[in-house]
């Protein structure tokens, strides 16, 4: 099951009132949001599931600590959190890829232009 799948779960389970249209006003964003993202088969963007964060923490501060749906929230607080890190991390990933090549061709480059003049280097000293 995808993390969008598994969200949208959870957030009935919450809240079974929940339609396609609440889900994508919770995440602040247009009413045919989810429905739109779902048809297309796109990932929720970071951005909505921060806002729908920020919901979640707004309602959990209106509950009691010690309330079933207070711990569902927090739950899907984490899943929220898990996500993002995850999201992050893959991003991290690549570029730590994209650096290697640079790095990589940036070498070579170096040593073909080693024997060559170029501008020298200043420092400015601010007293």
């Amino acid at each position: 099951m995808q993390f969008k799948d598994e969200l949208y779960k959870a957030i009935c389970e919450a809240y079974p009132q929940t339609t396609v249209r609440s889900m994508s006003k919770r995440m602040g964003m247009s009413d045919g949001y989810w429905s739109s993202i779902s048809a297309q088969g796109l990932q929720v963007s970071n951005v909505a599931l921060i806002r729908l964060n920020e919901h979640l923490e707004v309602r959990c501060v209106q509950l009691d600590t010690g309330s079933h749906r207070f711990r569902q929230l927090k739950a899907i607080q984490k899943m929220i959190a898990n996500e993002i890190v995850s999201r992050f991390a893959q991003q991290v990933e690549s570029i730590d890829q994209v650096w290697a090549e640079i790095s990589s061709l940036a070498s070579i480059e170096h040593d073909a232009i080693s024997n060559s003049y170029g501008a020298m280097p200043f420092v400015m000293l601010c007293s």
